[in-house]
């Protein structure tokens, strides 16, 4: 007789092994969609992304072999830089979105279907994705400006204090820093707050995050940096390549080599744009992980701090009485 485990419970209490045995309980229950959908969606987003970002590269190596030779730089080179480094920024925030989205799609489904995936259908999948994609979009929208805005703010107050006394700017550029270290861990909380709980805001997304992300500062901390570790090591295995094209190159473009040597030829180059392409994409497998298991930490929070887990049980009994 087969052993079925039961069903990956998101609002419990959770030890910290807990936490981590039901992220990868997780990825190993839904990996056969998850991938499917991971190569459907973020393999051209990446194809994209690699040639924007080999493309900046490369205008950064043409800036710096013009200041080795000629001592100044072209302002074509500086502003075809530039735009590359733009269109770079922008595929990867939509990448993002479009991941984010897939990922928590994923998660509500997996909630919401009593056969958990089995049997999933392409149209499931698109009615979920797009309500999570409008979502994820609003939400990045919302954290670029609050980003922003908070950036103009702080950098018009250091460059004030600095202009009044350099050792109070630097004092204060000090303490934004470590207030700024201690709020990111709560932070990490909004995605899976405002992407699972449909009634909430974004700004009541950002307040619920540090309602339920200071009291369990610790566990975020320790989940993240365990995580850490594990995506590191896959950026380090999906990116090890391209970074060494990438300083082989720099090497012979810094020695004056760089005309006629092997690394100037045709396929030097689609080897580069290869790797980079791999790269993006061990950069947003290390982002499922990371966003699975703060969805775990966002679970276990709720339920330790607002009892989310022993309401809804409640509430599920409640509903069974009516038969």
């Amino acid at each position: 007789m087969e052993f079925i485990k039961p069903k990956i419970e998101l609002y419990r209490t959770r030890t910290f092994s807990d936490k981590l045995t039901d992220t990868f309980d997780f990825l190993r229950e839904t990996w056969k969609p998850l991938l499917k959908y991971f190569v459907y969606l973020m393999l051209p987003c990446c194809i994209v992304l690699g040639f924007f970002l080999n493309h900046f590269y490369s205008g950064y190596m043409q800036l710096i072999m013009a200041d080795e030779n000629t001592g100044a730089t072209s302002r074509a080179d500086v502003v075809q830089m530039l735009v590359f480094m733009g269109l770079t920024f922008v595929t990867l925030i939509v990448s993002y979105s479009l991941l984010l989205a897939l990922i928590f799609a994923i998660v509500r489904l997996y909630r919401q279907r009593d056969d958990r995936l089995k049997l999933l259908t392409d149209d499931e999948l698109k009615d979920e994705l797009k309500v999570c994609l409008s979502r994820s979009a609003r939400l990045m929208l919302a954290s670029m400006g609050i980003f922003f805005g908070v950036l103009l703010v702080i950098g018009g107050a250091a460059v004030a204090l600095s202009m009044a006394s350099i050792g109070l700017g630097i004092v204060f550029i000090l303490c934004i820093v470590s207030a700024l270290a201690a709020i990111a861990l709560p932070l990490s909380l909004v995605s899976p707050i405002y992407m699972l709980e449909d009634d909430i805001t974004v700004i009541g997304a950002f307040q619920r995050a540090f309602h339920l992300g200071f009291p369990t500062w610790g566990g975020i901390f320790a989940v993240s940096f365990v995580i850490g570790i594990l995506t590191g090591v896959v950026q380090t295995v999906t990116s090890g390549p391209w970074y060494v094209l990438y300083i082989v190159k720099m090497v012979f473009t810094l020695s004056h080599e760089l005309d006629g040597s092997f690394t100037n030829n045709i396929f030097y180059t689609f080897a580069e744009y290869i790797t980079c392409v791999l790269e993006c994409l061990g950069i947003l497998i290390s982002t499922v992980i990371t966003n699975v298991a703060l969805t775990m930490q966002y679970g276990h929070a709720a339920d330790k701090i607002d009892g989310v887990g022993v309401a809804q049980k409640i509430q599920h009994f409640d509903e069974l009485d009516k038969f």
